[in-house]
C-alpha cells in the first residue's frame, strides 16, 4: 500500500516527464533521485494470488532497465539546464583551484617559517661568537691597561 502510488505511475508512464520539475532548476534534482531510490522496490514486489503459478511482479521491467529509467530522467534534468550544471562546474572548479592556491600558500608559509627559525638560529650563534670575542677583547684591555698602569 506505502507504494502503491510509485508503482502505479512508473507502471503506467514508461517516461517520466520532467519538465515541468526544470522551472525549480536543480533545486528537485535531488528529490527526483530520491523518488527513483524508493520506487526502486517495485522492481521486486509482486501479487500473490491463490496460485502460485499466477504470481507475478508488479513492475515487469529488470533493473537494468528501471536504472535506465532513472538515467533517462537525470539526463533530462542536466539537459534542460546545462547553464546551471556548467556554472556548477565552474564553481567546484573554483574552490578546487582556491583549495590549490590555499595549499601553496601553507607550504610557502611552513618554508618561510623554517628559513626564519634557521636565520634566528644564525644571528643568535653569531651573537654568542661576537659576546665572546668581546668579552676576549675586553679581558685584553684589561691587561693592557694593567699593564699601562704599573
Amino acid at each position: 500500500p506505502q507504494y502503491a502510488a510509485r508503482c502505479k505511475i512508473l507502471i503506467n508512464h514508461a517516461h517520466l516527464d520532467m519538465t515541468p520539475l526544470l522551472q525549480w532548476e536543480l533545486k528537485c534534482l535531488p528529490l527526483a533521485v530520491g523518488w527513483f531510490e524508493r520506487a526502486t522496490i517495485c522492481t521486486t514486489l509482486s501479487i500473490h494470488n491463490s496460485n502460485p503459478d499466477l504470481s507475478r511482479r508488479i513492475l515487469e521491467e529488470s533493473k537494468e532497465v528501471f536504472q535506465n529509467r532513472i538515467l533517462t530522467a537525470l539526463y533530462e534534468f542536466v539537459r534542460g539546464v546545462p547553464k546551471k550544471v556548467l556554472e556548477r562546474r565552474v564553481e567546484l572548479a573554483l574552490v578546487a583551484a582556491y583549495d590549490d592556491k590555499i595549499a601553496m600558500v601553507e607550504e610557502e608559509n611552513k618554508r618561510l617559517h623554517k628559513d626564519n627559525k634557521r636565520l634566528l638560529e644564525n644571528v643568535e650563534e653569531r651573537d654568542e661568537k661576537i659576546a665572546q670575542k668581546n668579552k676576549r677583547l675586553r679581558s685584553i684591555l684589561e691587561s693592557v691597561r694593567k699593564s699601562l698602569d704599573d
